[in-house]
């Protein structure tokens, strides 16, 4: 399935940044930094409407599918060989040639009862999911066959405490205000909302040896500059408002309108020094750890995602977000999160940057050994790429 996947994304034609290019280099570059924008011409269709013998996903899109296949596999420690047949080596592209469509193996069968027992809970049952929504996942936990019973001998029983359990202790509901404020305060206040240019430098780092050195030009009102340097070339991604370009070698791609605004999103929530403002509709939802620490969850749910942010208890600062994306089966996770925060210049930024996708070759790791800010910085920078450059 992973080589599938591989091959699929580089026919798309630079249909969605970071998932989906023309050739391996130009997926290289758009890869190096993972934007979701919106998909065109194929991947606008259904399943039901691209492939074959679809009993089950029908209404699906097409740009979601390979995502929901990893979800599954990842869910149960298994293969795409676990349920789609192989037939050898495409001996022009050294990929593994599937017959996606074939039902020879009666694990498929099975696979498609799991999937509609799914969707048939969450049709028909009353019980609200939305926190933790019925999935593969829910049972499997990584294995083919699902634990139903505890493991003996019990720690405890389910009329015991653990031993020496302490009692629970008092808290106070910080509001949603109280804690965007100390956010805002932790990062800076007044200095971090005014930032002009930010510049960052540093590594990438992804599966499959895919670790790069990269750099980052952002300039308020968005414009961002990314250029990653890879073994085949230097690549740049250009945003600048409504107006976008991929450069690689000399290939250049123009973004529409949509792609560069919604590029330009992504990388505001990842990049700028304020990576979240409140908003109507956002809910308290607790205490939780993030590793050691003890985080402020804030969820803010819409009918088509939910997200969730985590903002440490004791310093203010954001240390994590989660985005749940509904489809039909299931939700596909996301999760980026922030680490080491250092002074600059006045404002708290994060060194290190993780981006968690259900699929680990979309997944990376920044880690910026420079960061500067009101750095100069030229309008050329975001300029038309005309003539690509030497």
């Amino acid at each position: 399935m992973k080589q599938k996947l591989i091959f699929t994304l580089l026919v798309v034609v630079l249909a969605q940044i970071g998932l989906a290019i023309t050739n391996r280099e130009s997926k290289v570059a758009a890869d190096a930094n993972s934007f979701k924008l919106p998909q065109t011409g194929q991947a606008d269709k259904t399943v039901d409407q691209t492939r074959k013998n679809i009993q089950v996903l029908k209404g699906l899109p097409e740009s979601q599918l390979f995502l929901l296949m990893n979800f599954v596999a990842v869910s149960l420690g298994v293969q795409c060989n676990s349920c789609h047949v192989e037939q050898g080596k495409d001996p022009k592209t050294g990929l593994t040639k599937w017959v996606w469509e074939s039902d020879d193996k009666p694990v498929k069968h099975k696979a498609r009862e799991m999937m509609r027992m799914v969707l048939s809970i969450k049709a028909n049952d009353k019980i609200d999911f939305r926190e933790n929504p019925v999935t593969c996942y829910t049972c499997h936990r990584g294995q083919r066959k699902p634990v139903g019973l505890p493991h003996m001998p019990l720690a405890q029983s389910g009329h015991e405490g653990a031993p020496n359990e302490a009692a629970p202790t008092a808290s106070t509901t910080p509001s949603i205000e109280q804690i965007f404020g100390r956010y805002f305060a932790a990062l800076g206040g007044n200095a971090a909302t005014t930032i002009k240019t930010l510049v960052l430098k540093g590594r990438r780092e992804a599966s499959q040896a895919r670790n790069w050195p990269n750099e980052i030009t952002i300039a308020s009102p968005n414009k961002f500059l990314i250029v990653t340097t890879t073994p085949q070339s230097t690549n740049r991604q250009i945003i600048n408002g409504d107006k976008g370009w991929i450069v690689n070698g000399t290939n250049v791609r123009n973004l529409s309108a949509t792609e560069a605004l919604e590029a330009g999103r992504s990388l505001e929530e990842l990049f700028s020094a304020i990576k979240v403002k409140p908003s109507p509709g956002m809910k308290f939802g607790g205490t939780q750890k993030i590793g050691e620490r003890d985080a402020y969850m804030v969820e803010n749910a819409t009918d088509t995602k939910t997200e969730r942010y985590y903002f440490d208890s004791q310093t203010g600062l954001l240390l994590r977000k989660i985005t749940l994306r509904k489809t039909v089966l299931m939700p596909f996770p996301e999760q980026v999160d922030f680490e080491d925060y250092r002074d600059v210049d006045g404002v708290k930024l994060p060194f290190i940057i993780r981006y968690s996708a259900i699929d680990t070759f979309d997944s990376w790791t920044r880690t910026f050994t420079e960061i500067k800010r009101e750095a100069a910085v030229g309008e050329s920078l975001f300029a038309s790429p005309g003539i690509p450059p030497q």
